[in-house]
């Protein structure tokens, strides 16, 4: 099962895509980072910097995983005020 929906963001950083695809601040995602409970593409991110992009994976151990989709176009889009719409599958 899956759930999809679509968030703008101002940076296509994993801890600001993490925070909004599992509705937890970025500051406990930033702790969860540290602590390495988050991978993307099953690779062990140790940067909350780190970019994502389309097609990417990342899990939070006790959380889940979500997916970064592609959008009809296939890309990520921009919006006019230079953030991104992104559209996030969080498998259930």
């Amino acid at each position: 099962r899956t759930q999809s929906f679509k968030t703008v963001e101002a940076s296509l950083r994993v801890d600001a895509l993490a925070s909004a695809g599992f509705k937890i601040s970025r500051s406990k995602l930033v702790n969860l980072i540290s602590n390495g409970d988050v991978r993307v593409n099953w690779t062990t991110v140790t940067k909350n910097g780190t970019t994502l992009k389309t097609g990417d994976i990342v899990s939070v151990s006790g959380k889940g995983r979500l997916k970064v989709s592609e959008c009809s176009i296939g890309e990520i889009n921009s919006t006019k005020k230079g953030k991104f719409s992104v559209e996030l599958i969080r498998y259930l």
